[in-house]
């Protein structure tokens, strides 16, 4: 089967930014920068730190350095929120009445459905590594049974997706990488898709109808900081696509990505090729490459970055699979 548009937006994103960290980080600063640093401090001794033909190349690494921390910095804090949402529903559990339990049953989510004491109408969905439902009480009292159906039709499709777990390395690729616009607009375009896709299989089990009826009712959505790494069926993001598609049984088309993303993100990838290559030559340019790793300077940047790139894709794949599998075992 095809994947469906956000799936395919959200592996453009990763693969840009996997091809981008691996040239930059792997390419760039392993196979060439950090190589011709050490060799220049092996000839130079500790003296060779007050030549400033090294300095374009240090502190082009410092800044490479700060990125990749920013980056890391989002994940954990990611990470963290999700605890929190985590604790957050687990503290505020209460029984759920009967027809939630036999809903979630229907949906293929026995066990995944967690009642939430609140008064606002809500639902989302949390959980890094094992997606679960939350579901308020009064949007559990808002709602008929067949809206309910398609609020969890709606998460099931996030569940099956592993949405909150995307959204975390969406939100950690852009922000390591924010230099190019162009990601944090992948990035918005994977979350609109999403929320779209999930409509459609609502959509399709429930009838447009009581979707329409479940959105009003969701529309504000919960008011939690944390619910930045949650998928929920309430918020603002994409609401006129999601009306569009309502109306028209259609899948809208949502904006292209524009110039005021693609051009500043090929102006920082000139940039950045600029430095890099004043950096290198002011170590000693090509030959100083192939003195210290064999290679041309071109050839040593791709080599070090297509040596990065398939073990990470491998690893990171890997893991994705065993969690995809371990989920869809478990929703039917």
């Amino acid at each position: 089967m095809r994947p469906d548009r956000a799936t395919r937006g959200f592996l453009t994103l990763m693969a840009v930014a996997l091809l981008v960290g691996a040239l930059v980080l792997c390419g760039a600063l392993g196979g060439v920068l950090i190589p011709l640093l050490l060799s220049r401090l092996s000839d130079n001794g500790l003296g060779g730190l007050a030549n400033t033909s090294i300095l374009p190349g240090f502190v082009l690494l410092v800044l490479v350095t700060a990125d990749v921390g920013l980056g890391a910095r989002t994940l954990v804090r990611q990470l963290f929120a999700s605890r929190r949402l985590a604790r957050y529903v687990s503290a505020r559990a209460v029984a759920a009445p009967e027809v939630l339990p036999s809903v979630a049953s229907c949906a293929g989510l026995q066990g995944r459905v967690t009642l939430v004491d609140a008064p606002e109408s809500f639902s989302f969905v949390y959980g890094v590594l094992t997606p679960r439902v939350a579901v308020s009480r009064g949007l559990v009292e808002a709602v008929s049974a067949g809206e309910l159906r398609a609020v969890i039709e709606h998460e099931r499709y996030h569940v099956q997706n592993l949405d909150p777990l995307k959204i975390v390395l969406a939100r950690s690729v852009s922000a390591a990488l924010f230099f190019l616009p162009v990601l944090g607009a992948l990035r918005a375009r994977y979350i609109a898709d999403c929320e779209l896709a999930a409509d459609r299989q609502a959509i399709a089990r429930c009838g447009d109808r009581l979707l329409a009826g479940a959105l009003v009712k969701t529309i504000r959505g919960p008011n939690r900081d944390e619910l930045s790494v949650a998928a929920s069926i309430g918020g603002p993001d994409p609401l006129d696509a999601r009306v569009v598609q309502l109306e028209t049984g259609v899948e809208p088309r949502l904006p292209a990505i524009g110039h005021r993303h693609v051009a500043p993100s090929i102006l920082s990838a000139a940039l950045f090729v600029a430095a890099y290559l004043v950096s290198a030559y002011s170590l000693g340019g090509p030959a100083a490459v192939y003195r210290s790793t064999g290679n041309g300077l071109a050839s040593a940047t791709v080599l070090g970055g297509l040596m990065c790139a398939v073990p990470f894709a491998t690893v990171g794949i890997s893991l994705y699979a065993l969690i995809a599998i371990g989920t869809k075992r478990s929703v039917r």
